[in-house]
């Protein structure tokens, strides 16, 4: 199989990113990407670069749930207590599980998201992992427009 050439991987990245060929032409400098689609070298390099994306989006939502349903609301609390907090004070506080405040005269009312769901949204995630959403999508388009255009 041949190796790729910088801007092939460069229009592979660009392709992956945007799921468009304009785009990873643009990218990358390719003259005709929809030719580079045809290639098996290009399709499993596309594949590759997708296995990696969804892995670090599940990872990062996965992150994301374990902070909402465990994390630590101690700033928040905190912030219930101070009169008149300054941005400094305020830039260096973690707010990430906190869905709403409110100030109200004399009084703040602060929302938290919910632990529960998160945790049972993490679980779902956990047990239905599928790795090639994002690349199957792509190969799906490639392979109607590969019917059009006789690849």
């Amino acid at each position: 199989m041949k190796k790729l050439t910088k801007k092939e991987k460069a229009f592979c990245v660009g392709f992956i990113n945007s799921g468009d060929i304009s785009e990873a032409q643009a990218y990358s400098g390719v003259k005709d990407g929809g030719a580079l689609l045809c290639r098996e070298e290009i399709r499993d390099e596309l594949k590759r670069l997708s296995r990696v994306y969804n892995e670090s989006v599940a990872y990062t939502a996965s992150a994301g749930l374990k902070k909402l349903a465990m994390g630590d609301i101690s700033d928040a609390v905190r912030l219930l207590y101070e009169d008149n907090p300054d941005s400094e004070t305020l830039r260096n506080m973690d707010f990430f599980m906190v869905s709403e405040i409110r100030r109200k005269e004399n009084a703040v009312e602060i929302k938290f998201y919910d632990r529960i769901k998160a945790l049972s949204q993490l679980s779902e995630n956990t047990a239905h992992e599928s790795g090639n959403s994002i690349y199957d999508a792509i190969m799906a388009s490639v392979q109607k427009r590969g019917d059009s255009d006789g690849c």
